[in-house]
């Protein structure tokens, strides 16, 4: 009891209070963000209201994320939900398009953009999209490589096939592009000497690879309904089963040991990445650190995997969280409380 007392007494003192209710608290508390006004159409209120629109977002599609900004590094909530905001939008288009045709489109609007905000040519209409608002903002704050962008268009218009990748390497490899290339931008918003930073990206990419395997099998059931699947075909080659029958034991609730053991391998292969990011953590800074906790949900799923015999269609695992969210906003309060992941 004297244990828990301590540690909720220094998340009094060191981290945000209202962590379940965000918006105006967490804006608040990024005052330096709307600290002064940058010209033209880029005002305070526009910019809190750019903020807010990409905070919803993020609450709505990704809540572990949104948690984990909120205790990140002094300064860093509105560009880490920035970010990810930009995750989701570009993510969705998959789910929102009926043709690969119409996602390469939308996704070219994107590429446009990108190069637009770098080029420091961008007009008022494409300033009204407030994800891309909000990544304008970000330019003038932050060096941030363009190519760690366009590398997550990439592997969105990759995504666009309905065919599942081929190995465990390919579905390594769109982790990296997407989840990685996130928390690599996100080590940019920091504070870091040259001679750090590349112990910082190598686990920022082990990170993002395990949080990214971890996400595809944690979707398992649900694109299951859509007969879609990121299951390697290689895997379900081994054990002699095809994405149908994958699909089929999915609408039923209940997997097969074959197919358990094909989920249990991808588990494997995401916790390699996590032991991987964690080898390296005595060599990162302290907000280093702290961008790597959206591997504590990731790893707190995987234990309950394991749990429930790779059983990735039960449904105490399919709850939005994974675990209850008052043990989820604990758990993460003492990582961030012990700069750990």
């Amino acid at each position: 009891r004297m244990a828990v007392a301590r540690l909720l007494s220094a998340s009094r003192r060191s981290l945000p209070v209202n962590l379940s209710r965000p918006t105006k608290t967490s804006t608040c508390a990024n005052k330096r963000w709307f600290s002064e006004d940058l010209g033209g159409v880029v005002t305070r209120e526009s910019s809190k209201s750019a903020l807010e629109y990409c905070e919803n977002l993020v609450r709505r599609h990704e809540q572990e994320h949104y948690l984990c900004a909120m205790l990140g590094p002094d300064g860093t909530y509105a560009p880490i939900i920035a970010l990810r905001a930009f995750n989701i939008e570009t993510a969705l288009i998959k789910d929102s398009t009926t043709n690969p045709t119409t996602g390469l489109i939308r996704l070219q609007w994107w590429r446009d953009a990108i190069e637009s905000l770098y080029s420091g040519i961008q007009s008022r209409e494409l300033l009204n999209q407030p994800v891309v608002f909000m990544l304008y903002i970000l330019l003038r704050r932050y060096h941030l490589p363009k190519e760690l962008l366009l590398d997550i268009l990439r592997a969105r218009e990759e995504d666009l096939s309905s065919e599942p990748p081929q190995s465990i390497d390919d579905l390594l490899a769109y982790a990296d592009a997407t989840q990685g290339s996130l928390i690599d931008l996100a080590l940019h918003t920091i504070t870091l000497i040259a001679a750090d930073y590349p112990v910082a990206s190598t686990a920022g990419r082990h990170a993002g690879r395990f949080v990214g395997l971890t996400t595809l099998i944690r979707s398992t059931p649900y694109l299951a309904n859509r007969e879609l699947t990121y299951v390697p075909r290689s895997l379900l080659d081994e054990v002699g089963l095809s994405s149908k029958e994958l699909f089929e034991a999915c609408k039923q609730r209940e997997l097969t040991p074959p197919l358990k053991a094909v989920i249990r391998e991808l588990s494997l292969a995401a916790l390699k990445e996590l032991e991987a990011a964690r080898s390296l953590r005595s060599g990162l800074t302290r907000e280093a650190r702290l961008l790597m906790l959206p591997t504590v949900p990731s790893s707190e799923y995987l234990k309950r995997l394991q749990t429930h015999d790779y059983e990735v269609c039960s449904p105490s695992l399919m709850e939005p969280t994974g675990f209850a969210p008052l043990a989820l906003r604990l758990n993460l309060r003492w990582q961030a409380w012990r700069r750990t992941y």
